[in-house]
């Protein structure tokens, strides 16, 4: 293995014949490459590469894994230590096995001996990671519960496990409660100690790469993770409270991708309706609603709906969520813009025909955006109100003027999240919505009155609530939860 990885890295320009000589006559009892790692002359994704190109093994990230007990005690502790590998999987159809040498032939028929009943499929590993399950399968099952960086990576895996889309951690007195959001409903997952939660705490910071040492001042970073083959985002936000910080971890799972409009159960006159404001020319759309609508995944279904391959789209969000082929996409903090509007100038410059702005939060990111229509572009956005109308009321409130953005409006979407009542359990969430088209006569009414009139809209929440509990979707205690009594 030695001189084929050294052989390798050295055709590859990666290591110099000095350095392989240093790391063959280093004494260490580790592996090549690990003493290469050591040594500094190789980084852990270097190695990675080349050892899963040599032996052909798909590479698992443990970082974040959480493996029980039971399934890492599949295998032996005296070959686990000995072979430098550990079980992460177990089912009845077959057994995963990471393992950091896995060129050791030796090693991998002591393992497939010992497993000799199971179907056994080996994986690339670090060795690192595996030398720390190693010293969990050392501990009591006591000690592990009470491991943090092994809790942590327990509440991760099971929050994704349950498709939540976010983990809570808030500081009581003397615990830390964690509870997960699961379909819009926040759910009590289990208490932390506080002694535990300090370590855990600091290892959130590390990963998304927060100050650890400031805790009176909100913050918020994020991090990209591999898991069981899936690429998470996570973004982590802290709050100060009066028995300590509080943490909220935002959960996206990159590896589902971004689904189609007609995969998000719109109803049809609605689905039929986005796609009307799809083939406007250009002009202002507005999707409206409070945090965890659903507002920013129904944008980027819009976007990917459209023909990126005749049309130079461009976004700017803060942050991007997920990345679209074809679509330029602009972080703000990453590019280091200053604010919406400093993006959008640099945008305008571009020449795009279409502009995602994640969300107008300012005067200046909502005159830019008005103005930005107004050239011929199609601008869509989000914004935070309860309504169409509110929505015109919260633009006046940037201090934009009815003359300057109900000509260019194209209409006003909004939408909420509810969840599918299947027997007796919720399982699922699917979208209600209300909306209104700005035709040539409703505006004409507008600028003729110069205030906001009562409008009619071509859809309201209770419409979608109606035709929801007809087509037995959901049930009332549901549309209570999410509208209050306001729809039924």
């Amino acid at each position: 293995m030695v001189k084929r990885v050294g052989e390798l890295l050295r055709e590859r320009g990666q290591l110099t014949d000095e350095q392989v000589f240093v790391i063959c006559n280093h004494e260490s009892d580790k592996l090549f490459c690990q003493k290469a790692i050591d040594l500094g002359f190789l980084s852990y994704d270097d190695v990675q590469i080349v050892l899963s190109e040599i032996y052909k093994r798909e590479s698992v990230n443990l970082e974040f894994m959480y493996v029980d007990q039971s399934t890492l005690n599949i295998l032996s502790l005296k070959t686990a230590t000995e072979c430098c590998a550990i079980v992460f999987f177990d089912s009845e159809y077959f057994t995963k096995v990471a393992i950091a040498d896995p060129g050791n032939i030796l090693h991998l028929d002591k393992i497939r001996r010992e497993l000799k009943n199971k179907k056994v499929e080996f994986y690339l590993a670090k060795e690192c990671e595996i030398l720390h399950f190693i010293e969990i399968m050392k501990s009591s099952a006591a000690e592990v519960e009470k491991n943090p960086l092994m809790l942590l990576n327990k509440i991760i895996f099971i929050a994704l496990e349950k498709r939540a889309s976010d983990i809570h951690f808030e500081t009581l007195e003397n615990l830390v409660r964690v509870r997960l959001r699961i379909d819009g409903v926040l759910h009590p997952f289990q208490m932390i100690e506080k002694d535990i939660w300090g370590r855990i705490q600091s290892r959130l910071k590390l990963i998304s790469s927060l100050n650890i040492t400031e805790n009176r001042r909100p913050q918020s970073g994020h991090t990209r993770i591999k898991l069981g083959g899936r690429a998470i985002d996570l973004r982590i936000s802290t709050h100060p409270g009066i028995f300590g910080e509080n943490f909220v971890i935002r959960i996206f799972d990159l590896s589902e991708g971004i689904k189609s409009l007609s995969e998000l159960n719109f109803n049809y006159d609605d689905f039929c309706w986005l796609n009307q404001i799809l083939a406007a020319p250009h002009g202002i759309f507005l999707l409206v609603g409070p945090t965890g609508a659903g507002k920013t995944t129904t944008l980027y279904s819009m976007l990917k709906a459209m023909d990126s391959s005749k049309l130079n789209i461009m976004t700017l969000e803060d942050p991007v969520e997920y990345q679209i082929e074809g679509i330029r996409q602009l972080d703000l903090q990453e590019e280091g813009i200053l604010s919406f509007a400093e993006g959008i100038k640099s945008i305008l410059r571009q020449d795009p025909d279409i502009i995602l702005i994640g969300e107008i939060r300012d005067e200046d990111t909502a005159a830019m955006a008005v103005r930005a229509s107004l050239t011929g572009r199609l601008v869509i956005a989000t914004l935070h109100a309860s309504s169409p109308k509110e929505c015109l009321f919260r633009l006046m409130d940037l201090k934009l003027k009815l003359s300057d953005f109900i000509p260019p409006l194209l209409g006003i979407f909004s939408q909420r999240l509810v969840r599918y009542k299947k027997g007796d359990v919720y399982s699922g969430r699917f979208p209600l919505s209300e909306y209104v088209f700005f035709g040539d006569d409703l505006k004409n009414r507008i600028l003729k009155e110069g205030h906001i009139i009562d409008f009619k809209l071509d859809r309201t929440f209770q419409e979608s609530a109606e035709y929801a509990l007809q087509n037995a979707l959901t049930d009332r205690e549901e549309i209570k939860r999410v509208f209050g009594h306001e729809c039924i």
